[in-house]
């Protein structure tokens, strides 16, 4: 059986995607969502705006991802971007966007996990019963960043917030550290998307923080879609993890 064969007997929902460069046209992302057989794609953001991202420029992402949703349908989940460094805009755009169907929050780099700012906006998407994700990364090289938050911050964060639930994106980039950093977090998720794939990854995830914590995100377009599907087909577990890790998981975090 092909790899395409093989990803066909399971739910795939990529909780982990943008609508950047070609992901922004809505006829090659319905186009991309039939050829990989998806039933649900996370639509974080097109991150206008770069790291330190003005109100308009926030403005300018929720509305292209709303546009999406609108023009595909229900198989775009949206999530709501914001940066906290701006904190009664990120609130209203809370407010705004979950009058609209959004279903979760988006942090990225622009302000720290510990931050004061951060506790604030959290604390309106929680009320909202909205899931946080976080872009998290532990660098070993290279210059970060200066907002960027690591993994030992989203610990700290989630500790705060026991009723919440978090997704820390892409394990923490070196995913050794990061998913030791939040493996004793059990309101954390993680999910592995971006180019890294490093062999062992996954397999590390499922051994310490089982199966119910870990979702497949690719961050299409700008990673590969079957490279990300193939670590998850290559584990060493059985059918229903497997099924877990592609849908079930976020399907329970978002009440799907």
């Amino acid at each position: 059986m092909g790899l395409i064969d093989e990803l066909r007997r399971f739910r795939i929902i990529d909780a982990h995607a943008h609508n950047w460069n070609l992901f922004a046209d809505t006829v090659y992302m319905q186009e991309c969502l039939d050829r990989f057989d998806l039933k649900g794609i996370v639509i974080l953001s097109n991150l206008t705006g770069g790291f330190d991202p003005e109100p308009h420029e926030i403005e300018a992402s929720n509305e292209a991802t709303a546009r999406l949703r609108d023009d595909v349908g229900a198989r775009i989940l949206p999530f709501c971007y914001v940066n906290a460094a701006h904190t009664d805009h990120a609130l209203s755009e809370i407010e705004r966007w979950s009058e609209r169907g959004f279903c979760a929050l988006k942090f990225w780099v622009s302000q720290r996990a510990t931050d004061e700012r951060t506790f604030v906006v959290t604390e309106a998407a929680l009320e909202r019963g909205w899931p946080i994700l976080y872009h998290s990364y532990y660098r070993t090289h290279g210059e970060a960043p200066p907002h960027e938050a690591p993994p030992l911050e989203i610990a700290e964060w989630a500790q705060r917030y026991p009723q919440g639930q978090f997704i820390m994106a892409h394990f923490g980039a070196q995913f050794e550290h990061g998913l030791r950093a939040i493996e004793h977090c059990a309101n954390v998720a993680v999910d592995y998307s971006g180019s890294i794939n490093e062999k062992g990854a996954y397999e590390m995830a499922l051994d310490i923080l089982g199966p119910e914590r870990v979702l497949f995100g690719t961050d299409l377009p700008g990673a590969d879609y079957y490279v990300n599907a193939g670590r998850v087909l290559e584990l060493d577990a059985d059918d229903a993890v497997k099924q877990q890790v592609f849908a079930g998981n976020i399907e329970r975090i978002l009440k799907l």
